[in-house]
């Protein structure tokens, strides 16, 4: 085989392998919402911090994206190097993965033999007050799924700041109660998995890859031609 043809082919799994690996990507999301079945808001006065109440008619949501689809049968597997990105709720409060003041404190999954997820122990927190890097008195709000229920909490104290299960630096490691914290709790959350969507503005790979073949093919037929004719190759 000529040595341009086969150029032209290893583009052309490149492109493929590309497309295939974007199509994997995978998101996982709360289904439903869950919705708090109980709350413990703050003492008035506020004592410290920005006080909010969380409400009954709140729910914890969001959901988390991977690179590839969840691998089955996996217990309590930290699962953060999978995760590029993530948005979660606690009705008061954002998580997201693309603000700075957001911290993971862990990521364990547990799947069944087919990669469903079965049980979740999630940890996330956002700093409200101080600055990077934080120290003790510090305060932040927390949301955390797993353990058979969800649990939340507003504007809570920081008694230790240290590196998390997840690598993560500056992250509070107690969240000791005080009056001025508002706490809700509810049952376990589910999650739904679904392909994650592509981009829809510009050509996908897999179209591009459909470009650079109808090429090589073009190629060849001319190449035959030139061939039969006798003609000179221009050369590429």
């Amino acid at each position: 085989m000529p040595s341009n043809v086969r150029n032209w082919l290893a583009a052309i799994a490149v492109l493929f392998t590309a497309s295939w690996a974007h199509a994997q990507a995978t998101v996982y999301t709360v289904t439903p919402p869950s919705a708090y079945a109980g709350v413990n808001n703050f003492t008035a006065p506020c004592g410290a911090g920005t006080c909010q109440n969380f409400t009954l008619a709140m729910a914890a949501s969001g959901s988390f994206t991977t690179s590839s689809p969840l691998a089955g049968s996996l217990v309590a597997a930290n699962i953060f190097p999978l995760v590029t990105a993530f948005s979660f709720s606690d009705g008061l409060n954002t998580y997201s993965s693309a603000d700075a003041a957001v911290r993971v404190v862990r990521f364990n999954v547990s799947t069944d033999a087919g990669g469903a997820i079965t049980s979740v122990l999630i940890a996330v927190e956002r700093w409200q007050t101080g600055t990077s890097p934080h120290t003790a008195g510090d305060r932040l709000s927390v949301l955390q799924f797993g353990g058979g229920a969800t649990f939340a909490a507003h504007n809570t104290g920081c008694s230790s700041v240290g590196i998390s299960l997840t690598g993560m630096a500056d992250t509070c490691l107690a969240t000791p109660s005080d009056a001025s914290r508002a706490e809700a709790n509810g049952p376990a959350a589910a999650w739904f998995a679904a392909a994650a969507p592509g981009p829809t503005s510009i050509p996908t790979l897999s179209e591009w890859s459909l470009i650079v073949l109808a090429g090589c093919m073009g190629l060849t037929v001319i190449r035959r031609r030139r061939v039969q004719d006798n003609q000179p190759l221009i050369a590429l």
